[in-house]
């Protein structure tokens, strides 16, 4: 969810709340404010009864409007004991005036003379209806908070995407943001002081981060180069002491088993250092490349080594796709791909390659589950049940691809394994 829409959904039932509980004290505020100044009116009218009822005195007349009007009457001692002396009460009472029942504000009290008689005065005036009330203050106060809701979105999405786009520059620049690659400068045109820590904080830490990488790209670099002349001195001598011919048989099968992992690791050390030259852009020269040519060139080769797996090849040409790039490195892209079909189709399975101007696709039989997506381009990472690759031709040819802006993707389709490059 956005920003903007949580701030507002929050404000909103915040908004509800505090109605509701103001809407709350605000109807019994006036409900007692009303109460107060009726039941002053009341009790006057009922005290002016009940003294010129004590004093024998003519009871006041009835009012010619509906306003205090009263009835006076004696009551029991039971009665009398069973009820408080004064009552103050929200009752359905009969106008006469208006001839009809209505709601009405009354006060009761009860008092006896100087005989002991108990009697009870009675008096109530009309009042308004309580129950329209409650209606008519939750009618208006739901009208003002819809308003209020309307206005907090207006307001929310003007001054919030306003406030907000240093954010939303430092969140576009983090998108476009290459580790390894020249960036462009973060913006920082921004008063907000939590906005501007957070770009200086993010500044700090890629530039660690630049430093890191660049000081594990030289490792990289200086180690494989390093041990690509110990590795080729071991192989030789390796291979020497074949050629002598004075090693037992079983010491000649260690000696090719030595040798067969020596090439593993000069292939992976070869590899490793070619991903560092990508990486530190020592690929500069670009020039157009027929892929359908490259693919035409190796592919021989390719079927010549794979022959014994039986594996039948199906060219579709649309057309030629011709990517500007290093030649050596689109040689390296191809290689890759190619090899990499070859070595994971099943034998007797089949592989298609299919180029037009607009991509170049390479896809393989193989096992019957798709591949992991998140993970096939990692470095070192295997296919369940092959480790006999060094599990970086993929990162390669990822890495190529990402240098000159070019898409690469992985998909399964038809029970095969699809490797497409897009520019």
């Amino acid at each position: 969810m956005k920003l903007v829409n949580l701030l507002t959904l929050r404000l909103s039932v915040i908004g509800a709340l505090v109605f509701a509980f103001w809407a709350t004290l605000f109807y019994f505020a006036i409900i007692d404010e009303i109460n107060d100044e009726v039941d002053d009116s009341l009790e006057d009218h009922a005290e002016t009864v009940i003294r010129r009822s004590l004093a024998g005195e003519p009871l006041p007349d009835e009012p010619a409007t509906t306003n205090n009007q009263y009835y006076l009457h004696e009551v029991s001692a039971e009665y009398a004991a069973s009820r408080s002396h004064i009552r103050y009460e929200d009752n359905e009472v009969y106008i006469k005036a208006k001839n009809e029942f209505e709601p009405a504000r009354t006060i009761s009290y009860i008092f006896n003379d100087d005989r002991g008689r108990f009697f009870e005065v009675v008096v109530f005036t009309p009042t308004i209806d309580k129950a329209d009330l409650k209606a008519a203050v939750a009618y208006w106060l739901a009208a003002l908070y819809a308003a209020m809701v309307a206005c907090i979105v207006v307001v929310n999405r003007r001054s919030l995407r306003r406030g907000m786009r240093p954010l939303q520059a430092i969140l576009a620049w983090l998108d476009d943001y290459r580790l390894g690659e020249r960036n462009k400068e973060m913006p920082q045109n921004t008063n907000v002081t939590e906005f501007r820590r957070l770009g200086e904080a993010i500044c700090r830490t890629t530039k660690r981060n630049e430093a890191l990488f660049e000081e594990q790209k030289r490792f990289t670099a200086n180690a494989s180069h390093e041990l690509q002349t110990p590795l080729a001195v071991i192989q030789s001598r390796l291979e020497m002491l074949l050629d002598d011919g004075q090693l037992t048989e079983q010491q000649m099968g260690e000696v090719v088993k030595a040798l067969h992992t020596l090439k593993a690791l000069s292939r992976t050390n070869r590899s490793l250092l070619l991903l560092s030259k990508i990486a530190g852009g020592q690929f500069t020269s670009t020039e157009a490349i027929s892929m359908a040519g490259t693919v035409d060139r190796l592919l021989p080769d390719m079927e010549m080594i794979y022959a014994h797996k039986g594996i039948a090849v199906e060219r579709r040409t649309h057309g030629d796709l011709v990517l500007n790039m290093d030649e050596s490195l689109a040689t390296t892209l191809a290689t890759n791909l190619l090899k990499n079909a070859f070595t994971h189709a099943n034998r007797g399975g089949r592989i298609t390659i299919s180029i037009s101007p607009a991509s170049m696709a390479i896809a393989n039989t193989g096992q019957d589950t798709p591949l992991d997506g998140q993970r096939i381009f990692e470095r070192f990472y295997h296919t369940p049940g092959n480790a006999s690759s060094t599990g970086l031709g993929l990162s390669i040819v990822q890495a190529i691809c990402r240098l000159y802006g070019i898409g690469v993707a992985y998909r399964f389709e038809r029970g095969m394994h699809v490797f497409e490059v897009k520019p």
